[in-house]
C-alpha cells in the first residue's frame, strides 16, 4: 500500500509539471505583415493609375485643367513612393475607404486635395463621410468643382481612391500546448521515475533500483528529444530530464548502499558465528614433551 501511494504521489507531481497553459499570440508581427502586403498591393495599383491617367487622352482639357492634371499626377507619385497609406482598422469583415485614418494617414484623393491647398474639403469629408466612395461624393459640389478644376473626371478620381483590406485575424496560439502523446509520454515515464525515487530513498530493492533506473533513463531521453522545442513543450521535456536524472542518481546510489549494508550485515553474521579448531600441539607431561592435539573453540 505504501508503495502504490508513492507511485500515486509521483504520478500526481508529473501532472502538476504540465501545469496551467497561457494564450500566446502575436498581433503586432500579424499587422507589421499585414501592412507590408498593403504597402505592396497598393503601391502597384497606383502604378497602373499612373500609366492609365497618362494614356488618356487630354485634348478636351484647357491648359489650366492640363497643367493642374500633369502635377496631381506627379504628386500621386510622390504619394505612391512615399507609402504612407491608410489603415483599415474599422471593418473586420470587408474592405474600404478612408479618407483620413485613425492615424491621421491621408489616401491618395485626400493627399492630392490637401496638397493643392483644400484641406477644408478633406477635413470636412473626413468627419463626415470618411468611408465614401468617389462615386458617392458626386452630391458634394466642392469635391465635384475640385474634381472638374484637376483635369480628372470623377471616374478617374474613383480609380485613384483604392480600398484598404480589413486588419489580419488573429489566430490565438496556445503555446503552451503539449502534443497528446508527449504528455501520455511524460506521465507514465514521470510518475515511474518519481514512484521509484520515493521507493528507493525509503524502501529498497532490486526491483525498484532496476525501474528507478530504466524509467529514469527514458525520461531523461524524452526530455533530450524535445529540449529544443518552445513553450509549455519545452518546459515539459527540462522537467522529464530533471526528474529522470534525480531517478537514475537515486537509483545507482541506493543500489550501492543496499549491496554495502548486505556485505557489512554478512560480515556481522561471520564474526557473530560460533566456530572450533583443532590443530596440533606439543604437551608438557612431567618432565616429558609429548604430541597431542588441541581445540579451540569460539562462542
Amino acid at each position: 500500500m505504501k508503495r502504490l501511494s508513492v507511485i500515486l504521489a509521483g504520478s500526481t507531481i508529473t501532472l502538476g509539471l504540465m501545469g496551467a497553459s497561457g494564450l500566446h499570440d502575436r498581433p503586432d508581427e500579424a499587422r507589421r505583415l499585414h501592412l507590408r502586403a498593403e504597402q505592396t498591393r497598393l503601391r502597384a495599383h497606383f502604378d497602373s493609375v499612373d500609366n492609365e491617367l497618362k494614356a488618356a487622352s487630354v485634348s478636351r482639357l484647357t491648359g489650366q485643367q492640363r497643367a493642374m492634371r500633369a502635377k496631381l499626377i506627379s504628386w500621386l507619385r510622390d504619394y505612391r513612393n512615399a507609402g504612407a497609406f491608410p489603415e483599415n482598422d474599422r471593418f473586420a469583415d470587408r474592405a474600404m475607404p478612408f479618407f483620413r485614418d485613425s492615424h491621421g494617414t491621408l489616401c491618395a484623393m485626400a493627399y492630392l486635395v490637401d496638397r493643392s491647398g483644400r484641406g477644408d474639403i478633406v477635413d470636412r469629408i473626413a468627419k463626415t463621410r470618411n468611408n465614401a466612395f468617389i462615386h458617392e461624393l458626386v452630391d458634394d459640389p466642392e469635391l465635384v468643382s475640385w474634381i472638374a478644376a484637376s483635369g480628372l473626371t470623377v471616374d478617374e478620381a474613383a480609380r485613384i481612391q483604392p480600398t484598404y483590406g480589413p486588419p489580419p485575424v488573429i489566430v490565438v496560439a496556445n503555446g503552451d500546448r503539449v502534443a497528446p502523446n508527449y504528455a501520455l509520454l511524460s506521465m507514465g515515464l514521470g510518475g515511474v521515475s518519481l514512484g521509484s525515487t520515493g521507493l528507493n530513498l525509503f524502501a529498497p530493492s532490486r526491483l525498484s533500483n532496476a525501474f528507478g533506473f530504466i524509467a529514469g533513463a527514458g525520461a531523461i531521453a524524452a526530455g533530450a528529444s524535445r529540449i529544443k522545442d518552445g513553450g509549455g513543450t519545452r518546459r515539459l521535456a527540462i522537467a522529464n530530464a530533471t526528474i529522470g536524472s534525480i531517478s537514475v542518481v537515486t537509483a545507482i546510489a541506493s543500489s550501492y548502499w543496499r549491496a554495502h549494508r548486505s556485505a557489512s550485515a554478512k560480515s556481522s553474521v561471520e564474526k557473530s558465528r560460533p566456530a572450533a579448531v583443532v590443530s596440533p600441539e606439543v604437551l608438557v607431561v612431567g618432565n616429558k614433551q609429548q604430541l597431542g592435539l588441541g581445540l579451540h573453540a569460539r562462542f
